[in-house]
């Protein structure tokens, strides 16, 4: 038996490894840019899936499911019932990497029935499998007294989209006398957005005891947009537990009902910061002109304490009746958080205050100048180029950063001179330069970061090689393969994640990306 638990534990850290999805699933998440060692060819894997080495076997098992080799599926439920632990939980893996759900309910059993395997193995591989079917195989785990195992059937049922047993749950909730356990139901019932659970969830607020339950309760309470909680979220951004006051403000904001506008706003009079802090996150986020207006109130009034708080209000709602008002306490030195009031301009979105801002850029002041950045580019200010290009100079590595964000923005070809000279002297920011250079849509900038991967330097090449696969421009596709094919094993193997961003192909060894080529 011990023997079989070290196989295990070498198998899942191999599981874990070997699936890693080096293509970004979203447009706007980067590449994972590991080194992985060169692959067998689906042919081999094929092959290893009758070899006799149990070892060989999971591993084949695993490649094939990452790799979604759909001609593997029938062999993979065969093996689904291997003598072998190891082998019968990659193959779970591999078929719900493989979304082959005539195998859900074989698997959901094997989570139940098989005592050599733990349960997370199969409700992981359930949860690859995307199959809402077995949702009501999953939820009775929630009443298992492993919390890591719960925490992970409520993504599972999240993952599949199992609302259709939030009724089921919903009745194992009012059952539980468990504190702890009413966590699980509350993050479960939220997440699948149960609105049913108003009652169950309202009565988990009535204990006032800190812990992480009350806090799921008001995360779950915003979740299904619960109709009768405005009164105990608003109470709770006043009371002593900081977990709570943040779930709180993020439930308000979610709910969005603008009539508890008027008691928040109160809150910012409020001596403990963090209740100032999530009360003006509520005021920000709920539309409302009765929030702006409250909040430009106070930056009429001589009481200053709240002032960053109330531009920031006044910005984020869009208020442009307060913009002059805003630009003349930004220009004052003695104005407290000036940078929330340069950031309020950015929000308000009116380009009059682009000369106060850039003004205000290049002030050497300790307050406004970062938050001038990032309303400068927010507002596309071309004009104000050659001042963000001032910024970088200033020897202030705060504002550099503000300064790149804000020439990304703007995405003015003139910039780039500076960003090439800027990545020579400073490549250890090669990651925020590039990533600016990228946001440039000329062929100039895309020789600019294609220039950068033949540095020998990893910090320069390596954040090179991830804008490249972010920006998919299929002309780098010839300078990607002349990487897949040369001796540089790192490069070479950056060039195949980033050829796949590019192109959408999934292969794995040099010889399959040129074959590939050949063919286009």
């Amino acid at each position: 038996m011990q023997k079989t638990w070290i196989f295990l534990s070498f198998f899942f850290t191999l599981t874990l490894f070997l699936n890693c999805d080096p293509v970004p699933t979203k447009e706007d998440t980067n590449p994972v840019m590991e080194s992985v060692s060169e692959e067998q060819p689906t042919e081999s894997l094929l092959e290893a899936l009758n070899s006799s080495d149990p070892f060989t076997r999971s591993q084949a098992t695993i490649q094939l499911g990452s790799r979604e080799v759909r001609s593997a599926i029938p062999k993979l439920k065969k093996l689904l019932s291997d003598k072998e632990p190891g082998v019968r939980a990659g193959a779970a893996i591999a078929l719900g990497d493989l979304k082959d759900k005539s195998s859900s309910t074989v698997i959901a059993n094997l989570m139940w029935s098989d005592s050599e395997n733990p349960k997370d193995v199969y409700l992981d591989a359930l949860t690859r499998m995307k199959d809402p079917s077995v949702g009501n195989r999953i939820y009775p785990l929630l009443d298992d007294n492993n919390p890591t195992l719960r925490l992970q059937v409520v993504d599972a049922l999240v993952q599949i989209g199992a609302s259709s047993v939030g009724s089921q749950i919903l009745s194992l909730a009012f059952k539980n006398k468990d504190r702890e356990k009413d966590k699980t139901y509350a993050m479960a019932l939220g997440k699948l957005k149960i609105s049913a659970a108003e009652s169950y969830l309202l009565s988990l607020t009535k204990i006032q005891d800190e812990t992480p339950t009350l806090a799921a309760a008001y995360l779950a309470l915003g979740r299904i947009k619960a109709k009768n909680a405005n009164e105990v979220l608003v109470n709770a951004l006043n009371l002593p537990y900081s977990k709570g006051k943040e779930n709180a403000s993020m439930a308000l904001i979610e709910i969005g009902n603008p009539s508890v506008v008027s008691k928040v706003f109160q809150s910012l009079s409020s001596e403990n910061a963090e209740t100032k802090l999530y009360a003006t996150d509520v005021l920000c986020s709920i539309p409302s002109k009765e929030a702006a207006k409250l909040a430009f109130g106070l930056l009429n009034g001589k009481d200053t304490k709240n002032w960053g708080s109330a531009a920031k209000i006044v910005g984020r709602q869009r208020y442009q009746e307060g913009r002059i008002r805003i630009e003349e306490l930004l220009e004052k030195s003695s104005t407290p958080e000036r940078d929330s009031f340069a950031e309020a301009l950015g929000w308000i979105g009116d380009k009059a205050s682009v000369p106060v801002l850039r003004k205000v850029l290049l002030s050497g002041a300790p307050e406004g100048p970062y938050g001038s950045a990032w309303a400068l580019g927010i507002l596309g200010a071309k004009e104000a180029v050659p001042d963000l290009i001032k910024a970088l100079d200033l020897g202030d590595a705060k504002l550099m950063v503000y300064a790149l964000e804000a020439l990304g923005s703007i995405a003015d070809p003139t910039s780039l001179p500076k960003l090439k000279s800027l990545l020579a002297d400073r490549p250890k920011m090669a990651p925020q330069i590039l990533s600016t250079v990228a946001l440039i849509p000329t062929e100039e900038a895309r020789l600019v970061i294609e220039e950068a991967t033949k540095s020998k330097n990893a910090e320069v090449y390596r954040p090179a090689m991830e804008e490249i696969a972010k920006r998919k421009d299929k002309k780098s596709i010839p300078l990607l393969l002349t990487y897949a094919n040369g001796d540089d094993s790192e490069k070479r193997k950056l060039s195949y994640y980033a050829l796949t961003a590019v192109t959408g192909e999934k292969f794995r060894t040099a010889k399959e990306w040129n074959e590939w080529a050949k063919r286009n």
